[in-house]
């Protein structure tokens, strides 16, 4: 079993990732009682992704030859993931949309996509798909100023 693997440490980081966006989600409450989900459903479904995710990867990495560990942080990874820390942690106090919208052009920013279309585009389709999915597909009350 090799512990210098970069699997290893992605896999390990992206659990922790997971399992601390699991306890912000479970301070976004149970909401009002209803034939709906929870809002906080989704946010606990997508961190459950992460761990598995990451469970994975570290038992890849564990099973694998040895190599030399990465960098341990990247700007790119530093940035978006400080972004994605302030949307968990602001989501009730912020429009969802915008959020999104935000989250996306930075996340398409800092990995190098430069097409000005794709950079309109794809953050606003995917804002917007995402909350009438979330809404009207799953009648969950996100937060909005509009």
């Amino acid at each position: 079993m090799a512990l210098k693997h970069e699997d290893t440490v992605a896999g390990a980081g992206l659990s922790a990732v997971g399992a601390a966006f699991v306890w912000f989600s479970l301070d976004i409450g149970t909401g009002a009682r209803g034939a709906t989900l929870p809002p906080n459903f989704f946010p606990l479904l997508c961190a459950g992704g992460l761990i598995l995710c990451g469970v994975v990867l570290l038992i890849r990495g564990l099973r694998s030859e040895a190599g030399p560990l990465p960098q341990v942080l990247d700007l790119r990874i530093a940035v978006v993931g400080g972004l994605l820390f302030v949307f968990y942690w602001f989501f009730r106090d912020l429009d969802f949309r915008a959020g999104a919208f935000v989250l996306t052009l930075v996340t398409m920013l800092m990995f190098g996509i430069r097409s000005i279309p794709q950079l309109v585009i794809l953050p606003l389709v995917l804002a917007f798909g995402l909350y009438f999915a979330f809404t009207r597909g799953f009648s969950l009350v996100l937060p909005t100023w509009i």
